[in-house]
């Protein structure tokens, strides 16, 4: 279904990169999949307030137009959280990786590459979609299609009303490459998965508990919240909840 381009929800909210320096320790906080950094801005504004350093890339192809992303590839994602996280490592001590949906998958990504990172925070981690496996084929059909599950009275969130479909395939290969080497992950991870997500496979949450060979993890479902849980009425909760992991593995 073809719709007019661009359309972007919200765009007065701030959706730009940001980096707000703190002290020696470093929280990267990744966007998700259309959104753009404005999804992440009110955790960081907690994070903030405690003091450390915190840094959120704004995604090749988001926030500017459906098309734009649809000429990405999933490498250009990679590379720009990898540029962001060396940035954060020349003034932190330590950093802190999360992120909401595909940024929970790119966070998993840069643990695999990175075992120094002290811990992961993971909210509604888009590990698996299964909407997102007809994309190789719409693509052909058409690139861009309407989301169906849009609320265009929703004045918090950021990003495009639409799915661009080139862009979607290139994330379901980003989730199978990260799927492949969770094993390799050993750093204590907080998983937080909404009850009314309908966006994920519901067993995305346990699906990365399994695999990931972390000694501290933690599975929890939050019975109020659904996939954009960082703009939610949770919010308060996620981020007592987020603070509390990282104390009990002596983070902070």
């Amino acid at each position: 279904m073809k719709t007019k381009l661009p359309i972007i929800q919200n765009p007065q909210l701030e959706g730009n990169t940001f980096y707000w320096q703190g002290n020696a320790t470093g929280v990267l906080l990744l966007h998700g999949f259309t959104a753009t950094t404005a999804e992440v801005r009110l955790l960081a504004n907690a994070f903030k307030k405690l003091g450390f350093t915190v840094s959120a890339p704004l995604m090749p192809g988001h926030g500017t137009t459906p098309q734009e992303l649809n000429a990405c590839k999933f490498s250009d994602w990679l590379e720009c959280v990898e540029s962001a996280y060396d940035q954060l490592k020349k003034s932190c001590t330590r950093v802190i990786v999360g992120g909401e949906s595909m940024g929970a998958v790119l966070s998993l990504y840069l643990a695999e590459q990175h075992p120094e990172i002290s811990a992961l925070l993971l909210y509604s981690p888009a590990i698996r979609v299964d909407s997102l496996k007809f994309a190789p084929f719409l693509k052909y059909i058409t690139p861009i299609i309407n989301k169906v599950n849009n609320d265009p009275l929703d004045t918090s969130w950021q990003g495009y009303t639409v799915y661009p479909l080139k862009a979607a395939h290139e994330f379901g290969k980003l989730q199978r490459v990260v799927r492949t080497d969770l094993g390799t992950i050993h750093q204590p991870a907080l998983i937080l998965q909404g009850i009314h997500d309908e966006t994920i496979d519901k067993q995305s949450g346990q699906m990365i508990l399994k695999n990931i060979h972390s000694e501290y993890k933690s599975l929890q479902c939050l019975s109020e919240s659904g996939h954009v849980m960082l703009l939610g009425e949770e919010l308060e909760l996620i981020i007592r909840t987020s603070v509390q992991f990282l104390n009990s593995v002596d983070i902070l």
